[in-house]
């Protein structure tokens, strides 16, 4: 296990009907939230309205902003930026999936800053990033559990004009408070809930994976996660008023990427950069994106780290070992994850996500590489990643 440095230090709130705690909480950050959101769901659900009220009856005064793509861009954050400063915001609270609260630790840095947010964000150019010095203070109210955004410091954002998507991390984002009520993802569609769930596994499965070998604390926690979801996710789109379901899913995403899994295992995420290259240039979802790419990269990896996915196929899938090997096991993983990928409707093609030709996967490669790549020539992996491998990959997945 790796030396390591644990720091978690937002505050969080959980349960059915813990958004009524928003606005106590709301006047311990400021006097005047701007409250950020998607273009839709916040509003036609009423959410928007119902922390609106909370807020104002302690006083606390609020600016909304409700123009947050599913793939915050950053010139949107640029656009918040200036509202905030503009109405002399004194914090910025992150209402709706993953998008709006990562958009609101960009905005609380865009508030305070003149130049645009992109020159903050770690994106493989020669020109020197900008370094983070200040924040406003943030508060995260997810309605989807998804991203984890509501315990960690981080959020991916896209540069449409050059179609580069990529991370901006700082301790300063960390969320003051997050406000995790279960009862605001009773609203969220079944194919989002879906994707919701794959983003979850994601977060926990690629470290399991690519982190160091000798994590058997670590390995058990992303095992719990993976399973929680599995349990729950389709209890949650049968019906989707589960509220013990979808509280399980909320804390799920929650814990996922709070650092508590990953801390002295560490790890890499290829997946996700190949999903971030992916979405960069079609705007798809990211957690579809994440479904797609699962199987094909387990599958392309497994063979220089079979222990792992053996110990996923025995513990997760129950798969007893009968004398077989390592990869015996492994391959029989793979295709029962693909078998639960199904199962929720997320075993996909490049096709089902609108992609029908390879026309872009030689660019998407090297962004992926140029991004997140070791020297800007492999993707960390149990086995590296190359620009060959990529482009394979994405090929594979066009049938």
């Amino acid at each position: 296990m790796q030396n390591f440095v644990f720091h978690l230090p937002t505050k969080i709130i959980f349960g059915a009907g813990t958004l009524d705690q928003c606005g106590i909480e709301a006047a311990k950050l400021g006097k005047r939230a701007l409250i950020v959101t998607g273009k839709r769901s916040a509003s036609a659900h009423g959410f928007i309205n119902k922390v609106t009220d909370y807020f104002e009856r302690e006083g606390v005064e609020v600016v909304i902003f409700d123009k947050i793509e599913p793939n915050p861009r950053t010139t949107t954050v640029d656009e918040a930026g200036e509202l905030a400063r503009t109405n002399k915001c004194d914090f910025i609270v992150g209402l709706g999936g993953g998008s709006p609260m990562d958009a609101a630790k960009a905005i609380a840095v865009a508030a305070l800053e003149e130049a645009p947010i992109w020159d903050f964000i770690s994106h493989g150019s020669d020109s020197p990033v900008k370094p983070v010095t200040q924040a406003l203070p943030i508060m995260a109210i997810p309605t989807l559990a998804a991203t984890g955004s509501e315990a960690d410091a981080g959020g991916v954002f896209t540069n449409w004009e050059t179609h580069e998507k990529a991370v901006l991390f700082h301790p300063l984002l960390y969320p003051k408070v997050s406000i995790i009520d279960p009862a605001l993802t009773t609203t969220v569609p079944a194919d989002y809930t879906a994707d919701g769930g794959v983003d979850i596994i994601c977060h926990v499965i690629e470290g399991l994976f690519t982190g160091v070998e000798n994590t058997p604390l670590q390995d058990r926690f992303a095992m719990s996660v993976i399973k929680t979801v599995m349990d729950n996710l389709s209890l949650a789109i049968a019906n989707p008023n589960n509220i013990e379901a979808r509280g399980n899913l909320s804390w799920a995403s929650a814990i996922a990427l709070s650092g508590m899994i990953s801390s002295g295992r560490g790890g890499a995420y290829p997946i996700h950069a190949l999903e971030h290259s992916l979405s960069g240039h079609y705007d798809i979802s990211h957690g579809r994106g994440l479904a797609m790419l699962l199987p094909a990269v387990m599958e392309y990896s497994y063979k220089s780290r079979p222990s792992k996915y053996a110990m996923l196929a025995e513990e997760l899938f129950d798969i007893h070992r009968d004398g077989q090997t390592d990869e015996q096991l492994a391959v029989k993983g793979i295709t029962a994850m693909k078998d639960y990928l199904k199962s929720v409707n997320r075993l996909l093609t490049m096709a089902d996500i609108g992609i029908e030709d390879d026309s872009k996967f030689d660019l998407m490669a090297d962004d992926a590489l140029k991004i997140y790549g070791v020297d800007g020539k492999q993707l960390a992996n149990a086995k590296p990643l190359y620009k060959e491998d990529i482009t394979a990959i994405f090929r594979s997945l066009l049938v």
